[in-house]
């Protein structure tokens, strides 16, 4: 056999077991990217459990994979194990701060955990980043009302209807606080705007009809309630103010 011709094989024999031995360790050095592939398939068909396992395994081989620290806090957010999904959502944005979505997930796991402290600092940062997100509002309220901070509760409905000034539950929930607050001229003002979003609601007449009682408004305040029991209202404070204060009987002779 011409000598040449024996170089050449032996040297497609060698160039191919090179690629060989190269193709095995780059195998052998991408384990974490197929355990966190087989996670993303188990995820997608909802067996979170399975989920799990396959990204902690990720995680294990190489612990600074973002990816499958994130989808590992996902799976744990869906199975709803909290404490452990804020664990990976907190590790995430040590490795990588510009993943938008784990300051997202992380306040509402601290909120599932009573870390209410905690959550309202990274609700704050969370509307930052999503500030037109309106349950990160909504959230951050019910932790001050929850801490008696009703002023906190009030302004973040103020940031609320900043944004979105028609927003209904909000300007309910703000009425609401307003009437709590003793401050009846502005609770007043959001009822009527709340009337004018959702006529059909009974709940504004109900506030609006109660406070215009209070105030000697007796007329105004009976309106109200009739019209909060023709839209199905059957509140306790409807039940009672509505015998005593309207006078509904026609006049006899």
């Amino acid at each position: 056999m011409n000598p040449s011709s024996l170089l050449i094989r032996y040297k497609i024999s060698l160039f191919t077991g090179l690629i060989l031995v190269l193709i095995n360790v780059s195998v052998i050095g991408q384990e974490h990217v197929q355990k966190n592939l087989d996670g993303q398939a188990h995820y997608n068909e909802k067996l979170f459990p399975e989920a799990i396992d396959d990204f902690k395994q990720s995680v294990v081989l190489k612990p600074d994979y973002m990816k499958a620290h994130f989808n590992l806090a996902m799976a744990y957010y869906k199975m709803e194990y909290f404490d452990s999904s804020g664990v990976q959502f907190a590790k995430v944005l040590e490795l990588d701060s510009n993943v938008l979505l784990a300051y997202y997930y992380l306040p509402f796991c601290q909120y599932n955990n009573a870390e209410n402290e905690d959550a309202l600092a990274s609700f704050e940062i969370a509307i930052q980043k999503f500030p037109k997100k309106r349950e990160l509002y909504y959230y951050m309220a019910v932790i001050h009302a929850a801490n008696l901070d009703k002023d906190k509760e009030l302004d973040v409905y103020d940031k609320l209807l900043n944004l979105f000034p028609n927003e209904y539950k909000a300007v309910i929930q703000r009425a609401n606080l307003h009437n709590e607050m003793q401050n009846f001229e502005l609770a007043l003002s959001d009822l009527d705007k709340a009337i004018v979003l959702n006529q059909f609601e009974a709940e504004p007449y109900l506030l609006r009809g109660i406070i215009h009682l209070n105030f000697g408004r007796i007329d105004l305040g009976c309106k109200d309630l009739v019209m909060a029991e023709a839209m199905g209202s059957n509140a306790p404070a409807l039940l009672d103010l509505k015998p005593e204060h309207c006078n509904t009987e026609e006049p006899t002779e």
